[in-house]
């Protein structure tokens, strides 16, 4: 006896396979997008050839960006230019005036950012790798995504503060101990004014008087506190972890705190310029040096990176940036720092 095919079911089969198949094509679009994407930007910087960086970074990270870069893009031609945030920030906003437009891309800290995307110098460019970044780390307006962070901490003498003796959070600094042996760089601005965000004013400036009355002993650099620290002058004090790394990867009996709650970091950004003469170039090198492989390299150069699953120990520390709040109202801060610290 022939059974005869249901032809609602032949449609319903139909349907189902045709879906399974539009759906699969979908997924291979989307996979090659960002591929094909890339190959084309590739091919129009290719056109464009040379990149001009200003940046605030240190000279050994600015080349190991450039030439990782120029290993893959073998056609880019980049030159770099260094200063510090202010000077830097000058010679941007100087050579705006005089209608010059010598950088493509930028790398510098958050204040200096905001005001040269105020001054409407900067191009607002949404690179595909800056959604793999915490909302706070990107612009929403996209002129700018964090590149790279320093941590405000907590360091330490290992010799002189056995491991698990010292400090384990902010509140413990001000144990009798510790009075005349803390510390502390004469602008530690974002820091302050960070803790009184996070914490708020009441219990922070209480913090801040106490920290006052243990005598800390003041100093301009972080360099500077972190090789006292070093040479035993300073048991403890408020630095860079990057300044600490640094020394104790020469052998200095160095450490830092990682429970202090919290760990405020301030931002070094990338962004383009608006009026780049290299769009091109400028946006792949930018999605570089967000994506995966790059980050990789910030690591590499002794940096933390700001891309979050890069550096697998950041994954437990209390994290937090310096708010764009305090920043747009440094000056306030500075004030208050320097009348409770300096006067």
């Amino acid at each position: 006896m022939e059974l005869k095919k249901d032809p609602t079911m032949r449609d319903a089969a139909a349907r189902t396979c045709f879906v399974r198949l539009a759906a699969t094509l979908i997924l291979c679009l989307v996979a090659a997008t960002p591929r094909a994407q890339e190959e084309d930007r590739a091919a129009a910087a290719k056109k464009e050839g040379r990149l001009q960086i200003y940046s605030v970074m240190p000279a050994t990270y600015n080349q190991r960006m450039a030439e990782t870069f120029s290993r893959k893009y073998p056609f880019a031609q980049i030159t770099y230019y260094r200063s510090r945030g202010e000077a830097l920030l000058n010679r941007v906003l100087s050579e705006a005036r005089a209608g010059k437009d010598n950088f493509d891309v930028l790398f510098i800290d958050t204040f200096e950012t905001l005001e040269i995307k105020r001054h409407g110098l900067l191009l607002n460019y949404f690179s595909p790798e800056a959604r793999g970044y915490r909302a706070v780390d990107r612009d929403a307006e996209g002129f700018w995504t964090d590149f790279t962070n320093i941590y405000i901490v907590i360091a330490f003498n290992s010799r002189l503060v056995p491991n698990g003796k010292g400090p384990g959070d902010w509140g413990n600094l001000l144990d009798p101990y510790w009075k005349g042996k803390i510390g502390l760089d004469d602008r530690e601005f974002e820091w302050y004014g960070s803790l009184i965000h996070y914490w708020g004013r009441e219990q922070a400036i209480g913090f801040m008087k106490a920290l006052k009355a243990q005598v800390p002993q003041m100093r301009s650099g972080h360099t500077i506190l972190a090789q006292l620290n070093a040479a035993g002058e300073i048991p403890v004090s408020i630095n860079y972890a990057g300044s600490v790394d640094a020394l104790a990867k020469r052998g200095a009996p160095l450490g830092w705190i990682k429970t202090t709650r919290p760990i405020v970091y301030k931002s070094t950004l990338v962004s383009i310029a608006k009026n780049t003469a290299s769009p091109n170039l400028a946006k792949l090198f930018v999605d570089f040096c967000l994506s995966a492989e790059g980050q990789v390299e910030v690591v590499r150069a002794g940096s933390a990176p700001a891309r979050p699953g890069i550096a697998p120990e950041a994954k437990d520390l209390d994290l937090r940036p310096v708010p764009l709040e305090v920043t747009q109202g440094l000056s306030r801060y500075v004030e208050e720092f320097r009348q409770l610290f300096q006067g």
